[in-house]
């Protein structure tokens, strides 16, 4: 596995970065602890959820079933850096929702249990909030790294003037700003933040650590046995041709 700084910080990141958006509604929790366990075993140290994952509003069922695979110990917690992501709706309340400070800091503290971590290394807006001012947001922000709750700050969604906008408004604040963009395409970043970009490979499963089980995955039951068996016929493993769920690549 090869390890490269998260943009401009110093932190070492695989260059493989394991999604988990389908842990749950798609994947089995058993299947989605055996997918975890062998991304850790394969070096990967690069994990990614959100609060919204599992689409059952308010459940966080993805963090969830992160928080109870690292409660199994071992040394997991400490082995990984673990990301996740705010700004989608976790009730019906005006307040339950986007990036003002009042959801950061509750919606934060939710994650935070449901995780069974003390601490996110990548917390991440998951969307633009044009209702609520930056200067809101790096307020929440400043107070959750100064509490040791968040680490970094990231961004997802987001088109490259923003970041660099978020990132100038930061810098005047002495703070760090964004480290990192989660996105489909491949826009260019000028901006000091390196980029991870999402393709889905069915939770993970058509990556080849559910070899022979295909019918535990979810609903991709045929899907993996079909995929496994063209890998087999070509004498090549599942993995080098279903990739984890992101891929982070510095800007």
């Amino acid at each position: 596995m090869q390890y490269v700084n998260l943009g401009r910080s110093g932190l070492k990141v695989s260059r493989l970065c394991l999604g988990t958006m389908n842990f749950g509604p798609q994947t089995a929790e058993p299947d989605s602890w055996a997918i975890m366990d062998k991304a850790l075993e394969l070096g990967f140290n690069f994990f990614d959820t959100a609060n919204v994952y599992g689409w059952k509003k308010g459940e966080g069922v993805t963090e969830q079933i992160v928080g109870r695979w690292l409660a199994q110990g071992g040394g997991r917690r400490d082995k990984i850096v673990l990301a996740t992501k705010v700004y989608g709706p976790m009730g019906d309340g005006p307040n339950e929702r986007r990036l003002s400070a009042y959801h950061i800091r509750r919606a934060c503290e939710d994650s935070l249990r449901r995780l069974r971590t003390d601490h996110i290394d990548l917390y991440q807006m998951h969307h633009i909030d044009r209702e609520t001012p930056l200067e809101e947001i790096w307020q929440a922000m400043e107070l959750l790294v100064g509490q040791g709750k968040v680490l970094y700050v990231g961004s997802s969604n987001f088109p490259a003037w923003q970041i660099a906008r978020a990132n100038m408004l930061a810098a005047q604040r002495n703070f760090l700003g964004l480290v990192s963009e989660q996105c489909r395409g491949a826009p260019r970043l000028k901006a000091g933040a390196g980029q991870t970009r999402g393709t889905t490979a069915a939770g993970g499963a058509m990556g080849g650590v559910l070899q022979g089980e295909g019918r535990g995955a979810g609903g991709h039951g045929a899907g993996v046995d079909a995929g496994e068996s063209r890998c087999h016929r070509a004498d090549h493993r599942p993995a080098h041709h279903g990739p984890a769920n992101r891929e982070f690549a510095r800007a």
